[in-house]
This record gives C-alpha cells, structure tokens and sequence, in this order.
C-alpha cells in the first residue's frame, strides 16, 4: 500500500488514541475506541499495521481489519490538506506524499451492537492524522474524541 516515493515517520509517535462516542437513541452504531504506537521505518519500506492486543469485549476480526484499511489508506494518502471533513473533534495534518510506518495497535474495544466496521475505519484514518500532527508540530498525541458520522 505504499510507492517508492514513501517518506518514513520523522519521530515515534506512541500513545494515540482515538474514541468515537456511542450515539444515544440512535439507529446507527458509532462506538469505537483505538489506541495506536507509530513508528518510523526506512525511507520506501512498506507500512504495516500490527495487533499487540486482546480487542474487548473479544477479538473481532471484522474490526481490526477495518482499522488496519483506515490507517493503511491514511499513511498511503499522497497529500492532505483537508480538514476535519465531516468528523468533529478529528485532528488536521498536511504533508506532500504517502508516510512510512509501522502500526502497533495496543487497545480496541467495540460494543456489540452501537459498532460497526465503518466506525473502525474512520478511527483509523483519524489516528494516522493525529499522528502526523504529532510528528510535524513535535508534541505529544492529544486524545481524540469524535462522534463518527456514518453517512447512509
């Protein structure tokens, strides 16, 4: 999912997390809560996305795969320079190409009905963009929470 034109993280970047609160009285499920470690790796190596954790309330394969699209997508997006889009709470990043880097997924929890695999995607993309405002402003991650629009 990356090009030879990939440039690596500039710094680790450990900690982010991600939460799409549980709309109430809602039809649609939106609940979903990620926590990811970045890191660099060689200019041009492919990124990866890695599961270093037990999902609650059980694993859900269906789930982690769709955060591992979102963050694989995210890092291999060529230029951003959009917005939040349609994601309250969700960080903004710029940059110029697609980011190598090595995912290491630490949390996941899901709730059995107020989830879905959308959710999870979107919580991909929003870490990877929290992430690289990290590394390009040399903070440290700030939590992000967000309520998942799903659109119909």
């Amino acid at each position: 999912m990356t090009t030879a034109h990939t440039v690596p993280l500039s710094r680790p970047v450990r900690g982010v997390q991600v939460r799409s609160r549980q709309t109430v009285t809602a039809c649609v499920p939106t609940y979903g809560r990620v926590e990811l470690d970045f890191e660099p790796l060689p200019e041009g190596a492919p990124s990866s996305c890695e599961f270093d954790c037990t999902p609650h309330p059980e694993r859900a394969p269906e789930y982690e795969a769709a955060l591992a699209r979102g963050v694989l997508q995210e890092l291999a997006a060529g230029t951003s320079d959009e917005p939040s889009d349609e994601t309250p709470g969700a960080p903004e990043v710029r940059r110029s190409g697609p980011v190598g880097a090595r995912v290491v997924v630490r949390d996941l929890s899901w709730h059995w009905t107020d989830s879905c695999e959308p959710v999870f995607t979107r919580l991909g993309v929003l870490a990877v963009r929290e992430a690289l405002s990290c590394a390009a402003a040399g903070r440290e991650p700030e939590p992000v929470v967000t309520r998942v629009r799903l659109r119909p």
